[in-house]
């Protein structure tokens, strides 16, 4: 009966809001709340986003705004098929904790809880995540999303990084996450616990 179910489920097409699957083009892939290795801490704040499609997509006025009321007008920018983009509170290397960034969102901050939102040109919704103490951020560590085709808005789809990059902070900007999985039992398992939440 599990074995029907699990079976049943992996052929269920792509939901949007309270499923599993993301169907989103662009998706916030990765973020540093509270780096340790940066001269300060809004220095080495970064998100990094990552195009889930097959196509390229210009990021042009595309922006981010987080719950606080701050937000960033994106640069023309082509991201390229499964490709990353990089945004930091600041652009060297020496002092943001080791970050290659492609953007730098000034004002824009990123805290320990709050939530962050991407709109394209036309400032539609894309994607978005509200995060708290049950979400898995901690100082020095990045948050990231198991899957880019799994739900945003779940703790379940996140986890924290497991590698060191730059000067000591733990996270992978510009790469594949460290806790990437596409198993079809974790893809089931996390639909299952998305459905139950």
């Amino acid at each position: 009966m599990t074995l029907a179910f699990l079976i049943l489920i992996s052929q269920l097409p792509n939901v949007t809001e309270g499923g599993i699957l993301s169907v989103e083009d662009v998706v916030i892939n990765e973020f540093m709340a509270q780096p340790r290795s940066s001269v300060t801490e809004a220095d080495g704040e970064w998100i990094e986003l990552y195009n889930n499609t097959d196509e390229w997509v210009n990021l042009a006025d595309w922006m981010l705004s987080n719950s606080y009321g701050e937000s960033v007008v994106l640069s023309t920018y082509l991201l390229p098929p499964e490709g990353y983009f990089v945004i930091c509170g600041c652009s060297d290397q020496t002092q943001n904790g080791g970050v290659v960034t492609n953007q730098v969102f000034g004002d824009f901050r990123i805290r320990e809880s709050g939530g962050i939102a991407l709109y394209n040109s036309s400032r539609s919704i894309v994607d978005c995540i509200e995060y708290d103490g049950g979400w898995p951020v901690m100082p020095g560590v990045s948050c990231e999303r198991i899957n880019p085709g799994w739900v945003s808005n779940s703790s379940s789809s996140w986890d924290y990084c497991t590698v060191v990059f730059g000067m000591g902070d733990m996270g992978t900007p510009g790469s594949q996450n460290s806790v990437y999985q596409n198993s079809f039992a974790q893809n089931s398992w996390a639909f299952i616990k998305a459905f139950v939440q």
